[in-house]
């Protein structure tokens, strides 16, 4: 099985940072790649967001190492 990823992302509505798991290493460089919306929870608002696209380029350096 494939190793689940976990990154943080800001929540727009609270402006906390959470914690975002669940995407595995192959489908998170499969979104970047594409250009695809990588969605991000948090689970205080029960809000739903696409990474913002510092957090994308974040995660795209991390994917690298």
């Amino acid at each position: 099985m494939a190793e689940a990823i976990e990154f943080l992302a800001e929540c727009p509505r609270c402006g906390h940072e959470r914690r975002q798991r669940g995407y595995e290493r192959e489908e998170l460089a499969e979104l970047l790649g594409a250009g695809a919306p990588i969605e991000a929870h948090c689970g205080n608002c029960d809000s739903v967001w696409p990474i913002s696209v510092e957090e994308r380029a974040d995660l795209a350096r991390a994917l690298r190492r």
